[in-house]
């Protein structure tokens, strides 16, 4: 008998330069599979997230990714949320 191990993956919603608003992945892709409605994987998204994790607050991040503040803001609420 198969069983089957459904892992949580982290998303944030968020809107960035085109200014559309969807889900994210905060961590890397387990597959390479892309259906409509799944989150969307983004390399600056999850290195944003990563660095978040590490301390850079939504000022720096915005900086350094060019991301949205209100992006920023909810990728290093997320990530204050994951190291509890």
């Amino acid at each position: 008998m198969t069983v089957l191990t459904l892992r949580r993956t982290r998303t944030v919603r968020l809107a960035l330069s085109d200014g559309v608003e969807r889900d994210y992945l905060l961590d890397t892709p387990t597959s390479t599979a892309s259906a409509l409605g799944c989150p969307v994987y983004d390399r600056l998204v999850h290195a944003a997230y990563v660095l978040a994790r590490q301390g850079y607050d939504a000022h720096w991040l915005t900086r350094f990714a060019q991301l949205p503040p209100t992006a920023a803001h909810r990728i290093t609420e997320a990530a204050a949320h994951a190291s509890h």
